[in-house]
């Protein structure tokens, strides 16, 4: 994976942290009591999504199952 820019925000480094994606499945997991996960891309600007059904052949980092 591409490093980040040293040019983009703060904010956006935050955005786009491994951290952030943690937090965003674990309140996404609290709500829903189904399947998340945090998948890795190959975009430099969302490096980590969250999702509830990755699609075949994505790096899946995290999967929280109820």
């Amino acid at each position: 994976m591409p490093a980040l820019s040293p040019a983009l925000s703060p904010k956006r480094l935050l955005l786009c942290s491994r951290e952030n994606a943690n937090r965003v499945a674990s309140r996404l997991f609290d709500e829903s009591q189904g399947r998340i996960s945090i998948v890795r891309t190959t975009n430099p600007m969302q490096p980590f999504r969250v999702c509830t059904l990755p699609t075949c052949g994505e790096r899946v980092e995290v999967e929280m199952v109820s």
